[in-house]
């Protein structure tokens, strides 16, 4: 996995490319990991209508789940949606499939702890998880 691939305010890189179903899994192996060590358990994962986005979202749950994480899918969303759920339903935190504004190639993840966007040290953190 592309350490540049990790940005300061998401996980975003180019679709197969940096992105692909193993690679997405692996992160969802270690955002699971990074949710466990804060005793998150239960998520909202939405996704965008990227059609990367469907492919991207079976990785990340099959990663996430392989950690124990309990998902609710929200379905395909706008991210204020996704933020939205993780203040009205009963989780700890969700993740985002999204390209953003980005081109059609791109593709990546908003992750959110509590009703918190997580950024910086938090998303370099998933990185050394990812990277271990």
């Amino acid at each position: 996995m592309k350490a540049h691939i990790f940005r300061e305010y998401d996980i975003r890189g180019i679709v197969p490319e940096e992105l692909n179903e193993e690679t997405v899994k692996q992160l969802g192996l270690a955002i699971g990991t990074y949710y466990n060590r804060k005793g998150v358990k239960k998520i909202s994962l939405g996704r965008d209508c990227r059609l990367s986005s469907t492919l991207l979202f079976e990785g990340l749950a099959g990663g996430l789940m392989n950690t124990g994480m309990h998902i609710v899918d929200v379905g395909m969303v706008p991210t204020p949606l996704l933020y939205f759920s993780i203040h009205h339903l009963d989780v700890q935190g969700g993740i985002q499939i999204t390209g953003s504004h980005n081109p059609p190639e791109f593709n990546g993840f908003k992750v959110c702890l509590g009703e918190a966007s997580i950024y910086g040290p938090e998303i370099q953190e998933i990185r050394k998880i990812a990277e271990s």
